[in-house]
């Protein structure tokens, strides 16, 4: 067991969907630079789970305790982009997180696409849009 305090700590969450039970009495404690891996089936709870850690789901039963000033990455599998709208990966980038042009290329660079940061996201091939969408979550310095 780590020795700092957890980051974010859920007991005995339950989530229903109607009469569906996706998550029942869940305990996780997640702490700093630990490493965590959900892994299950279809339909086994993982993303309800990690929306609950988001917050975007509230639990009918259960506690969440989160520590104060508690800055989340998110990469999301996928966002949709209207194509008319004229976006460049720069663009993109700024506003997630208005912050120096050298600080949106350091991460651009740190994920493998700094060369990509004048293009059309419209323009990316699905890997490359990860690594967008990883460098988005990441640029917010996230503790979890």
């Amino acid at each position: 067991m780590p020795t700092s305090s957890p980051l974010i700590s859920l007991a005995q969450v339950t989530v229903r969907y109607g009469d569906h039970v996706a998550l029942s009495k869940v305990d996780l404690a997640l702490y700093p630079g630990q490493i965590v891996t959900l892994v299950g089936p279809n339909g086994a709870g993982k993303s309800t789970l990690a929306r609950v850690v988001l917050g975007s789901i509230k639990p009918q039963e259960g506690s969440i305790k989160r520590q104060r000033k508690l800055r989340i990455g998110y990469m999301p599998q996928r966002i949709k982009l209207d194509d008319s709208l004229p976006l460049t990966v720069d663009r993109f980038l700024w506003l997630g997180k208005a912050c120096s042009k050298t600080e949106r290329l350091a991460i651009l660079e740190r994920v493998g696409v700094a060369h990509l940061a004048k293009r059309a996201v419209q323009q990316l091939s699905g890997g490359e849009w990860q690594r967008v969408l990883l460098a988005r979550a990441l640029l917010r310095s996230p503790d979890l």
